[in-house]
């Protein structure tokens, strides 16, 4: 886990680079994948805008809608994947086309990034249940 900044999009660019990106989208994309890969995030911003966050997974089943962390999984963009199969020989990208140079992978990596800082920007976590994690007194035996 490293903190990332709501201010600073490099922040969080760091801990999930391009690469990550597009294997996690590629591996996302396929259609009975029993896994989700992305980013969670861990906490709420603090007063100085900074946010627990690791990249993570999680099975395509699961929901979770009041828990702790929010999960954020990336997928490539319909146009892309469009473009990628529109012709058994290849897709533009394969054949040098124009179409395929127009940087459509690097527009959905800072869509993606975009999505995370405002997820985490308005992003309301459950309130604390008043247990700070240490237990005290006797604990069976």
């Amino acid at each position: 886990m490293t903190l990332a900044d709501i201010n600073d999009p490099a922040s969080v660019e760091r801990i999930y680079p391009p690469d990550a990106f597009k294997r996690d989208a590629g591996l996302n994309s396929v259609g009975n994948t029993p896994v989700l890969h992305g980013l969670r995030i861990m906490s709420q911003p603090g007063p100085d805008g900074r946010f627990e966050l690791a990249p993570g997974n999680r099975q395509t089943g699961e929901r979770d809608p009041e828990g702790d962390t929010v999960f954020l999984a990336p997928f490539p963009s319909t146009r892309q994947a469009a473009a990628q199969g529109e012709s058994p020989y290849g897709g533009p990208e394969e054949r040098n086309d124009a179409a395929g140079r127009t940087g459509r992978a690097e527009d959905d990596y800072a869509a993606f990034i975009a999505r995370v800082i405002e997820t985490a920007r308005t992003i309301r976590f459950k309130p604390p249940t008043g247990r700070d994690g240490r237990l005290k007194g006797f604990h069976g035996g």
